[in-house]
Formats: structure tokens, C-alpha cells, sequence
């Protein structure tokens, strides 16, 4: 029943584990519609880099290295993939590296503000957060269990990939190249079959936790909102307000969604 309780890891104290989570959820919000409206690069880069000192927070930086890594890796793979239909379809437009720009910034500040709110978050308060917003059951325990699936499945890799070491196969990206169908077999495959055992865990979890039982159940730790909190909706409407000016200074596109 591990999979819906408290995070994985060691357990740190202060900073931005001890912020609220209502704090930390309005912050993830405020950046997805930020750096979905803003669409020039001095703006994103300016949500990048406030982002990243957000998330060094959390103190969690070999995660952060890995969620890094896979950006880099799913940003070659699409670079990858326009070059070869331009080769196929000569008539489309000439493809330019420079405009993943944006896309990769908006997906590395999402990945900022979303690996924080993760792994910094009990799932009690995570819970306890959103019923407070009066969402209905329908929608803040899929909400939960979503933002709780990236610490559980960060586990469930780590277990096969101790389980593979064990049988004397290491999980390195030069064996991954070299036997890409082995690698599905020993590792995609474990991982699915733990997917389905964790999504049956949660959901007996949830049941014994009392949760779509109506306002008879309390939480263990009420939600607390502190001077620090309100520093952090602060500096991150600051934050926000500054890339809308420098948007404004560079100039808006013609599509003012930002999406490009």
C-alpha cells in the first residue's frame, strides 16, 4: 500500500518541503498558462531560469538530472523525426533546430514546476489540498494519483533496473542501442505489469484511506498557510508578471496563443 503514501526517498525538512502544497499547486498552474500564452525565447528563458532555482529546492537533483536527460533524448528524437519527413516530403518547409527552442524551454519549465510538486508533496496533503478546492471525488483522486505516478514509477524502474544488475545485465544506454529488443523484454515489460499491480495498490489504498466517503473523514495534518507561502505566490507572480513584459519588449507573434 506504499504506493499512497509519503514520497519516496529521504525524508528533507524546510525549504520547499515545507511550503504548502495549495503553494506549490498554484505555482505549477500559473507557470502551464504562462509559458503556454508567451511565445518568444527571452520570455521562456526567463521562466526557465526562475523554474530551475524552484526546483533546486527540492533538493532532489539526480531526479532532476534524469528528467533533464529524458528531455534532451525526446527533443532529439523529434529533431530527428522532422529532418527524415523533410527528406521524404521535400515540398514541406525547410526544417530549423531553433524552433524546438521554445517548445523544449516550455517543457523544461513544466518539468520544473511539476518534479517539485512531486516529490516534495506528502500525498495526505496533496489530497487534503485538493479536496479543499471543492473538486468533485471524480476529479482530485485521478489528479492525485497522476502527480503521484512519477515518484512510483521513478521506484518501479529503480527495482527492475537492481533486478537486471543482479542477473549480471546492465541497464546502460550502449546496451540499450546494441539490443533494443531485449531491453523491451527485460524492462518495458516488468515495468507494465507493475503499472497494473501499482494502479490496483492505489486504488485499494484510496478505499482503506476512507476517501469518496463524504465530510465525515478528517484529515490526519490539516493544511497550514504560512508568511512563506505567501512569499512564494509572490515571487512567482513576479516572476510571471516580468516574462509578460520582456514578452511585451520583443513583441507579441501574430498567433497570441503562443503556440507556434
Amino acid at each position: 500500500m506504499r504506493a499512497l503514501y509519503a514520497t519516496d526517498g529521504p525524508v528533507w525538512h524546510g525549504g520547499l518541503h515545507a511550503a504548502d502544497t495549495r503553494a506549490k499547486m498554484f505555482v505549477s498552474l500559473l507557470a502551464s498558462v504562462v509559458t503556454v500564452a508567451l511565445s518568444g525565447v527571452e520570455p521562456q528563458m526567463v521562466l526557465f531560469g526562475m523554474s530551475l532555482v524552484y526546483a533546486l529546492g527540492m533538493r532532489r537533483f539526480r531526479i532532476l538530472l534524469i528528467g533533464y536527460a529524458a528531455l534532451v533524448g525526446m527533443s532529439l528524437l523529434a529533431m530527428g523525426c522532422a529532418l527524415g519527413m523533410q527528406r521524404l516530403i521535400p515540398s514541406m518547409p525547410p526544417f530549423s533546430a531553433s524552433s524546438l527552442i521554445v517548445p523544449f524551454l516550455r517543457m523544461a519549465t513544466m518539468l520544473n514546476v511539476i518534479l517539485p510538486l512531486a516529490f516534495s508533496c506528502r500525498i495526505q496533503g496533496l489530497l487534503t489540498a485538493l479536496k479543499s478546492l471543492r473538486l468533485p471525488f471524480c476529479l482530485y483522486l485521478p489528479a492525485a494519483v497522476m502527480i503521484r505516478f512519477i515518484p512510483t514509477f521513478l521506484h518501479d524502474v529503480r527495482q527492475v533496473s537492481e533486478t537486471l544488475r543482479i542477473r549480471g545485465w546492465r541497464m546502460t544506454p550502449w546496451n540499450a542501442f546494441r539490443h533494443p529488443l531485449l531491453l523491451t523484454r527485460l524492462l518495458f515489460t516488468p515495468l507494465l505489469f507493475r503499472s497494473l499491480k501499482t494502479s490496483e495498490e492505489l486504488g485499494i489504498a484510496a478505499e482503506l484511506k476512507g476517501l469518496g466517503y463524504g465530510d465525515g473523514m478528517r484529515p490526519y495534518r490539516k493544511l497550514v498557510w504560512k508568511t512563506a507561502d505567501t512569499w512564494l505566490v509572490f515571487a512567482a507572480c513576479f516572476v510571471a508578471a516580468a516574462a509578460v513584459l520582456c514578452q511585451c519588449a520583443v513583441g507579441w507573434t501574430p498567433l497570441e496563443g503562443g503556440m507556434r
